[in-house]
């Protein structure tokens, strides 16, 4: 973000959600299985975000996942919906949906999980987009009749109507009706636009009637289909007021609803689809100009400066706020951002090392200094991770061979020693790729290793043996390489879940690797390791020999060292892999040119296959990929499609959703050498560009310049470091009561020690605490008031009005 960014005002706009569980969903029909294997896509509206892991074989499936994004768009509605990943068909059946208004997601975080009942999701209980509706009166006509009006009704344009599957763009029409307390009516049709979802309409349609009175305007949004029937888009309900008289005129926004059906029988009422319990919470927060911030950003640097760590603005926090790993991770980046890295580390070991009476208790709790390194490790180490464990992961992944060691659990037909040899073999593999992965440690891991050493030792010098190891290998097995091992999706490992085979497998080898966080020289100490899973004891023995903690020492002592590591990276960087929908190449428009790819860019080239793992089809340097831009969508009639310019040739993608969208942009943005100058926006089909209509194809002769705000993508900090003070002030203001009572506290202390003195210096702890609930004050009320001049019009463009379904909305 540029400096001048920094100076405005800036909305950001979330939802953080978690998919908890399902109960009693309806049992298959006509089928031979009792079970469902059941999974939930999170949609905004009616596009896909988001999807959860298959809970097999069963009608009370727990899928306990978690997401948060930044929202890319306006929207009405967050949807939930529930698919059964029914085996042998050629789709996945949809089940039924939750849906939660974007207004009720502002209480969502406040209410907790909630259990939703699953509705039936079909065409006409979905919706999405918003229209601009003109509606007019005027007298009657030549030759209407005395008592004759003039109704006419305009659709202006529509914006982000839902698409159609896969992605492509509707051909949107209008249809205008009118109903009158008499019971007559009449219908009128308007003219079809091709492939948008921003359709922009020339429609007036006209109808005389006898009276104003009870009169009922409805406006459909269609999809005109070619080979079946027409699919509704959304639409809206006006009623014209009981005093509306012509001359009158009614202009504005309105979200398209979806409509009312009734059923005909009570036979075709749907069965009961059961319950879906989740929390979603959609914050919207101003993020205020970096001046406004610069009170707590010298509080939290002024109070690790002065030594006095328990005073300090950070451990204040830390003692009141609940969720830690939070905390931890925007202070990490303001550090890291600030320069003042090394001044955090070094202070919050040293005081939990002094404090710390017990070597065998050092750093194994859930403080502060533990939850402030974890964070750093996921930050600074994820190329790390990913170029030590990817290989042995995949490997794991693709064999799915049995590792289950436990007689209690093994499965008819498995047999023990078979799966001990499988288990070993994987746990010898991860381990020397760990053990042998030293120089590729990043500096600054290796520099805050070297700090946990120096203080361990300097506390515990006559346990120096012990500590120098145990003090390090608690951060680097326990809390980085085994939870990456027992969850590879969630430190981006694997794009999918693991199968129970699989899962099982990780979880003996992360419990080995955990092992190893224990390491010492006492054997009689070693062989007393976590025997309380009795069937560990064998692989334990093995791998706890003098050669493998002999590997582990040498290991620990080589990160541990603060000359060690590398700061550049021997090899490739990757910033985004998934599957993506590629076009052919040099062929002409058609549905049969478009294939779902798996795709991985680096730093030295993108390359593309079949599926994750397999043969490579096409590598493109990065050298070149001269720029990433999005595409017209009238280009090929589909959304999220964007391109890479090649010297020669251009490639065309499609996203899954504009979520995954602007993440491959940001990804591209910073490979991209962004040479060019000039692009075409539109693709080169049947020998002219859709968007400029030129017939030269040459690349370097573009129509439009190339977008300064993707350029800039590339440009821009990893780190936001107002917007991670803007989080450690919205923790402050959460913890507001807790900071008052702390320093009602304070100030009761300072009147009894200043008590008879002639002193009038106040003690640090109270002036932090004054100085915070000054700042948190300030940048409440500074909140407030941008709110307050930030809210938008109703019946506006961006506050659009919202009915309910079959409710009609009274203009005059």
């Amino acid at each position: 973000m540029s400096a001048s960014d920094e100076k405005c005002e800036l909305l950001v706009e979330t939802i953080s959600l978690r998919v908890g569980e399902a109960k009693h969903l309806h049992p298959p029909q006509h089928e031979l299985r009792a079970h469902r294997d059941s999974f939930v896509v999170v949609a905004l509206d009616r596009e896909e975000i988001f999807r959860t892991a298959v809970a097999e074989k069963t009608n009370c499936p727990f899928y306990g996942e978690e997401f948060e994004f930044q929202v890319p768009r306006d929207f009405q509605r967050l949807s939930f919906y529930v698919y059964d990943a029914a085996a042998g068909l050629s789709r996945d059946v949809k089940l039924g949906r939750v849906a939660i208004p974007k207004a009720d997601l502002l209480l969502g975080g406040r209410q907790g999980e909630q259990w939703h009942s699953i509705r039936p999701a079909d065409g006409d209980s979905e919706s999405q987009g918003r229209v601009e509706v003109e509606v007019c009166l005027s007298e009657q006509p030549v030759g209407a009749g005395p008592e004759a009006t003039l109704l006419t009704v305009c659709p202006l344009h529509c914006i982000g109507l839902s698409t159609l599957s896969g992605a492509v763009s509707p051909d949107p029409f209008c249809e205008a009706s009118v109903l009158t307390s008499s019971g007559w009516s009449e219908a009128k049709h308007g003219q079809v636009k091709r492939r948008t979802v921003d359709p922009v309409f020339m429609d007036a349609f006209e109808f005389t009637l006898k009276s104003c009175t009870n009169v009922i305007i409805k406006l459909c949004v269609w999809h005109q289909a070619r080979l079946t029937e027409n699919v509704f888009l959304g639409e809206i309900n006006l009623s014209l007021g009981p005093h509306t008289l012509p001359p009158f005129s009614w202009r504005s926004w309105y979200h398209l609803s979806p409509r009312e059906v009734h059923p005909t029988s009570p036979s075709s009422v749907p069965p009961p689809l059961g319950s879906l319990r989740v929390n979603a919470c959609y914050q919207q927060e101003y993020l205020h100009p970096i001046a406004a911030y610069e009170p707590l950003r010298d509080m939290l640097v002024q109070g690790l400066e002065q030594g006095d760590l328990a005073n300090s603005v950070l451990f204040i926090l830390s003692s009141v706020h609940k969720n830690r790993s939070a905390m931890a991770k925007s202070a990490v980046k303001v550090f890291l951002k600030l320069g003042k890295l090394d001044l955090l580390m070094r202070t919050i070991i040293e005081a939990e090392v002094s404090g710390t009476s017990d070597p065998n208790t050092l750093f194994r709790g859930n403080s502060l200094t533990s939850k402030v390194i974890d964070e750093f490790m996921k930050l600074v180490g994820r190329s790390y991770l990913q170029r030590t464990l990817q290989s042995c992961i995949d490997e794991i992944f693709d064999t799915r061979r049995s590792c289950e060691i436990d007689a209690s659990r093994v499965s008819e037909g498995e047999n023990l020693q078979v799966n001990m040899a499988n288990l070993l073999f994987f746990v010898e593999k991860i381990l020397s790729a760990i053990t042998a992965s030293a120089l590729s440690c990043p500096q600054a891991m290796c520099r805050v290793f070297a700090l946990l050493k120096e203080a361990a030792v300097k506390r515990f010098p006559e346990q120096r043996e012990t500590v120098q190891y145990t003090a390090v290998s608690g951060f680097v097995f326990l809390r980085f390489f085994a939870p990456a091992i027992l969850n590879p999706k969630l430190f981006h490992l694997r794009p999918e879940y693991a199968s129970p085979v699989v899962s099982r497998a990780l979880t003996l080898i992360s419990k080995t690797i955990q092992n190893i966080s224990n390491i010492n020289t006492n054997s009689e100490q070693r062989s007393s390791l976590h025997l309380k899973e009795g069937f560990m004891s064998a692989l334990n023995a093995q791998i706890m020999d003098q050669t493998h903690i002999k590997n582990v020492k040498d290991y620990l002592t080589a990160i541990s060292d603060p000359r060690g590591g590398q700061e550049c990276l021997l090899s490739d960087t990757v910033y985004r892999e998934g599957f993506l929908v590629k076009r052919s190449q040099g062929r002409k428009r058609g549905p049969k040119n478009f294939r779902n790819r798996h795709f991985c860019l680096t730093d030295r080239h993108l390359e593309y296959s079949k599926g994750r793992g397999e043969a490579v089809l096409c590598s493109i340097p990065s050298a070149d990929l001269l720029a990433v831009e999005r595409v017209d969508e009238e280009a090929f009639g589909m959304k999220f499609m964007f391109q890479v310019v090649q010297p020669s040739r251009v490639l065309y993608l499609q996203a899954k959703s504009s979520v995954d969208l602007m993440e491959w942009l940001y990804a591209f943005s910073k490979v991209c050498s962004h040479s060019l100058t000039l692009f075409h926006s539109g693709a080169y089909l049947n020998g002219v560009w859709t968007c400029c209509k030129y017939t030269t194809q040459d690349i370097s002769t573009g129509c439009k310049a190339i977008s300064l705000a993707i350029k800039l993508m590339g440009q821009r900090e990893d780190i936001d470091l107002r917007q991670e003070l803007h989080k450690l002030y919205l923790m402050f203001l959460e913890c507001q009561t807790s900071i008052l009572k702390l320093k009602e506290e304070a100030a009761a202390v300072a009147r009894e020690e200043m008590n008879g003195s002639s002193s009038t210096d106040l003690p640090e702890r109270l002036k932090v605490l004054c100085e915070l609930s000054i700042f948190v004050k300030n940048l409440e009320l500074s909140n407030s008031a941008l709110v307050a001049k930030s809210v938008p019009q109703l019946g506006s463009k961006d506050k659009p009005f919202s009915c309910g379904v079959g409710e009609a909305h009274i203009i005059g």
